[in-house]
Order: structure tokens, then C-alpha cells, then sequence
């Protein structure tokens, strides 16, 4: 029988397999009241299988070791921690003393507790975070019922290079088994996109697919499978032609990778000798690795918001030691690091007065970050300390008028002077930018550029305010062009400044990690472009092969006429924009 099952694709890539269905089974977990003479033996049992699970878990991270990359090894401390946290723990402990319950009673109400916290965070990152309690709290149960991770046992091939393993949900710890064991791709009913096993996928560039509802009943062991991590589908049983297709697919991926690569290496030089740099887009650990082996001019953009979706907000020695890591991780190449850029729907509780009734038109960047001047002052403070430890530079979000930007420098220039007093050295040239993502900078980006020392183009918020849709909506969707004639004679006016000006301009959006869009930002004269890792070695490909005067004057024409559509833009660029 042929059969299509979707999900959410949290890792592009194809894989081709037999289906292994990894079903544990569920745990029965008894309830029932204790004798008083009977409470400390039970709580003596809680903190043996607390510590059987610690001693689990650190013998994963001796089997990643080194080679497993920094994520993987900071998500299964995470789980460490989770697992030694007093809230948890503890506090099942106390449940037993004063309820006299056993102890995975206990431990099952309270995490249930701590469960309905989460559940009253309004944000779906923060609400993932529920799926690493609950592993945390499996972990121990199984302890306690002795009945290991089955990941250890015979159950689980030791080689899976041609399976396809299907689970319920799966935890870091077993990520990293399985990848060790080279599995071909993963497939789970539950999870999302921003779980840290699903990042973790990420980082080990093993295909998965999340939230493929039912899929240990309908799919059965031994199945020929293919699974498109690009689309989010699992196509069960496919004909001879079709998984003949899908191989054939993924060995031409896989050959083109391989090609693209060589580019890395190339000068950053268009075909008619025009220079440009090309930066990378990361805020996790293993993101700053991935820049580094691309071969980056530096970071163009550092995410922070990661740090502040905990239900605590991070002090400023949190932030000071996160900013150190990922300058460190550089090695001397520049770090442009934003500031908080959540909006009302992305804040733990702590700041639900900021909440609006519109988060995409409400307090959020630069705004929320001037509205709570102690938290900003805390994120300034910790990247000036952090500055002594490489180049470093400030970007400032979602600007819209010049008195925030006097504002910020202001803010930025007293915490410079409080941390000379304190006898701190910092950077004192430390140059501080500015997000061009809204229609008002764009059309007042001449002012603003007086202010600031160098421009950075969101083009991902940009085309969505310019073009009034939201590219998530499928009503409207199909409305999104990123090569729109009013985006394309807005960028190009901002370009315009910043070199009337001699203010460097970086485009830090998708755009600028579109191999295609890459030579329309070529034209418009962008010299300096900032994207994931990942698409590094194709945009530097279609640049090392453009003609930057071809592509101007492709682009000067465009703008001209200004009734032609962007995608008949982008074909022209992509088919006459390279060198003859």
C-alpha cells in the first residue's frame, strides 16, 4: 500500500530505509500511600535512581566525547541539570515526606506541576521546553521501574545506515546514540521544530521529521520508507521509480554539496574583479563552528534572544559569558551582536506587561529594550565587558525614528563610562548599527545614517511591512516577492545612502542566503551579505561567478521601468548576471 505521511521537517535531506519502529511501551506507574517507617527508604530509592540517571547520562557524553560537537554536549548537561534541579527533585521528595506516597507518584505530580507552569507561557519556543521535562522525568521513572533507555538495548541495532527509526519522541541522549550508530533519518509523532532534540538533528544534519501524528501504528517494521526532511514527508512503500527518483536526488545533493564547498576556498571576488564579504547568521554554539569551517568574514548577526527564553531573565554574568564564548569562537573575526529583538508574544512572565494586542506592530526590539531600561542596561553592559575579548559591534532592532538611536547611544555611552569607573577595560571604539526592517527607516534611512555607524538590512520584516502580508499566512501568501519593485527601489535607496554617506551597509535577512537574490543585491551594489552558515558556500558560487556591472545594469533597468515582476528579475540575473 502507498501511503504519504506529513510533519514538520526540522532537518532538509532525503533518506531511504527500512522502517524500525522503536516502541518501549508505556511505563505502569503505581500509586499507593506509605507506612510511616517506610518515607526515608522511599526517598533513599528517589535520589538512587536520580543518580543511576545522572551516572546514564554521563556515559552518553563520554561516548560523544569531542566529535560530537558542542550542542550535543550542552543539551545533555542541560538534561543533567534538569535532573539534579531542587524543583524537581527536591520537591518530589518533600510530596513523599508529607503525603507519604511513593516515589513515582510523587515525582508524576510534580511534574505535572511544573508542566502546567510551562503551559501558562504564552510562546511556542518556551512551551517546547515542556518536551525536556518530560524526558528529565521518563529518565527517572525508568530508573525506577529498572527499565534502562532501550536505545541500550538489543532492541536498536548497533548499525542503522539503511534504517528509518520511528519513535514517539526521542531525547537528546538518544540523538547522540543514534548518530554515533549512523542512522539514515529520524521520524517522531511528537515534537517540534525549536525542541533540543529537533536542534540537535539540526546540528548533526540527520534528516527528521516531527509531528507525524499515529505514525508507530500506521507504519510497520521493515517498511521501505522515504523521508523528505526538505517537505516534512514520509512516503511509505514507494514504487521502484519513485525511490529510484529520491536516490538519484539525494546523490545529486549530496555531489553538489561536495561541489560547493570547493568555493569556500575561492577569493571573494565576482568575475569581474569586484570584492565583497560574505558573514554568518548565528546565536548557537555549534552555529559559530559551522561559520567558522564556511570560512566567514564574522558574524553579521548574533541573535540573542535564545538567552531570554527562560522563565528567568539572564543577569548580566549570564549574558557576559555567552557573548565571551561566541567572540572566542571567532578568533578574532568581527562579532556584530543584537540586541534583544522579542515582541510581545516571545517574553517569559516576568515581562507579560509588555504583551499587546498586535505583537508585529507592538513593544518590541529596541522599543521593549528602552521601555525596560535595566534590562537593556544589563545586555549593554555584559557586550562592553565581552568587547575586550575581540571586535565586537552593537545592532540595534526595529527602528523607526532617530531619538530611539540618541536614546540607545546615550544608555550605551553612560554604561561605557559606569564600567570605566568600575575599572573595567572595554573596547572604546566599539561601532554601534542599526536594523533597517521597517518601511519608516527605509524611507528615512538618510537621517538615521547620520547616527549610526553602519546599516544592517532585515529584508525578512522589511518585505512583510512593505508588502502588508504575512508570508505564514496561505491566504496571502502567494503575495510574497522578495523581488517586488517597491522592495527592490527600497533597498536601492538604502544602498545609495550608505555609500553617499561611507556607511557600510550589510544585508542580514533570507535574502541575503538566496544564492538567486544574492546577484539582485549585487546589482543594487550590497558588498557585504550575513546568512546561515549552511548557505555560505552556494551564494559565494553565484557571486564568485556574477559580473557586478551585468547584474547593475540588469537591476538599473528593473528599476527603471518599474512594472516588471521580481521573479523575471531574478531569471535574468541568474541566466545573464554571470561573467561571459
Amino acid at each position: 500500500m502507498s501511503l504519504t505521511l506529513t510533519g514538520i521537517g526540522v532537518t532538509s535531506g532525503i533518506a531511504l530505509g527500512k522502517v524500525h519502529r522503536l516502541t518501549p511501551g508505556e511505563l505502569a506507574l503505581p500509586e499507593y500511600h506509605l507506612e510511616g517507617d517506610a518515607v526515608d527508604a522511599e526517598i533513599e530509592r528517589i535520589h538512587r535512581a536520580v543518580k543511576r540517571g545522572d551516572a546514564f547520562l554521563s556515559g552518553v557524553l563520554e561516548r560523544v566525547g569531542e566529535s560530537g560537537g558542542e550542542t550535543a554536549r550542552e543539551l545533555l548537561e542541560a538534561h543533567r541539570l534538569i535532573l539534579k534541579d531542587p524543583m524537581l527533585v527536591d520537591t518530589a521528595c518533600e510530596r513523599i515526606r508529607d503525603q507519604h506516597i511513593n516515589a513515582e507518584w510523587a515525582l508524576a505530580q510534580q511534574g505535572e506541576q511544573l508542566q502546567e507552569e510551562f503551559r501558562r507561557l504564552d510562546d511556542e519556543y518556551l512551551a517546547l521546553r515542556r518536551e525536556d521535562l518530560e524526558q528529565v522525568v521518563s529518565l527517572i521513572q525508568r530508573e525506577l521501574a529498572d527499565q534502562p533507555s532501550a536505545l541500550f538495548s538489543t532492541q536498536v541495532p548497533h548499525r542503522l545506515d539503511d534504517t528509518i527509526l520511528i519513535a514517539a519522541e526521542l531525547t537528546p541522549a538518544d540523538l547522540t546514540v543514534l548518530s554515533q550508530r549512523r542512522v539514515a533519518g529520524l521520524v517522531t509523532e511528537h515534537g517540534g521544530p525549536w525542541s533540543h532534540t529537533a536542534i540537535l538533528a539540526r546540528s548533526l544534519e540527520i534528516p527528521m521529521v516531527v509531528g507525524v501524528h499515529h505514525a508507530l501504528e500506521l507504519l510497520a517494521e521493515g517498511e521501505r520508507v522515504v523521508l523528505d526532511g526538505h517537505y516534512g514527508a514520509v512516503l511509505v512503500n514507494p514504487d521502484e521509480n519513485l525511490e529510484r527518483h529520491y536516490a538519484e536526488k539525494k546523490s545529486t545533493s549530496q555531489r553538489h554539496r561536495s561541489e560547493l564547498k570547493r568555493y569556500l576556498s575561492r577569493p571573494s571576488r565576482t568575475a569581474d574583479g569586484k570584492k565583497f564579504q560574505l558573514h554568518g547568521n548565528a546565536e548557537l554554539p555549534i552555529e559559530f563552528e559551522r561559520c567558522m569551517e564556511a570560512g566567514v568574514d564574522g558574524i553579521g548577526l548574533m541573535r540573542t534572544e535564545y538567552l531570554f527564553l527562560d522563565e528567568d531573565i539572564p543577569d548580566e554574568e549570564a549574558q557576559y559569558r555567552a557573548y565571551c564564548n561566541a567572540i572566542r569562537a571567532m578568533a578574532g573575526k568581527p562579532v556584530t551582536i543584537r540586541t534583544l529583538d522579542a515582541g510581545g508574544d516571545k517574553l517569559p512572565d516576568s515581562l507579560a506587561l509588555t504583551r499587546g494586542p498586535n505583537p508585529a506592530l507592538g513593544l518590541r526590539g529596541l522599543r521593549l529594550s528602552l521601555s525596560v531600561s535595566d534590562l537593556f542596561r544589563d545586555q549593554l553592559r555584559a557586550i562592553l565587558r565581552a568587547s575586550v575579548e575581540g571586535p565586537v559591534r552593537i545592532l540595534l532592532p526595529m527602528l523607526t525614528n532617530t531619538e530611539e538611536i540618541v536614546q540607545a547611544r546615550q544608555l550605551i555611552a553612560q554604561c561605557r563610562e559606569t564600567l570605566r569607573g568600575e575599572g573595567l577595560a572595554i573596547d572604546p571604539e566599539l561601532p554601534v548599527g542599526g536594523m533597517i526592517e521597517t518601511p519608516a527607516a527605509a524611507l528615512n534611512v538618510d537621517a538615521m545614517a547620520t547616527e549610526l555607524d553602519f546599516l544592517s538590512i532585515g529584508t525578512n520584516d522589511l518585505i512583510q511591512y512593505v508588502l502588508a502580508i504575512d508570508r505564514q499566512d496561505e491566504l496571502v501568501s502567494y503575495l510574497y516577492e522578495p523581488a517586488h519593485p517597491a522592495i527592490v527601489e527600497l533597498l536601492g535607496r538604502i544602498v545609495e545612502v550608505g555609500e553617499r554617506r561611507n556607511v557600510e551597509v550589510i544585508v542580514c535577512g533570507e535574502l541575503a542566503g538566496d544564492e538567486r537574490a544574492a546577484r539582485l543585491l549585487l546589482g543594487l551594489g550590497v558588498k557585504h551579505f550575513s546568512m546561515p552558515p549552511a548557505h555560505v558556500a552556494p551564494v559565494k558560487k553565484s557571486l564568485v561567478e556574477a559580473s557586478a556591472d551585468r547584474c547593475r545594469d540588469i537591476v538599473e533597468r528593473f528599476r527603471a521601468r518599474g512594472d516588471q515582476r521580481g521573479d523575471k528579475l531574478l531569471e535574468r540575473l541568474r541566466h545573464n548576471g554571470g561573467a561571459r
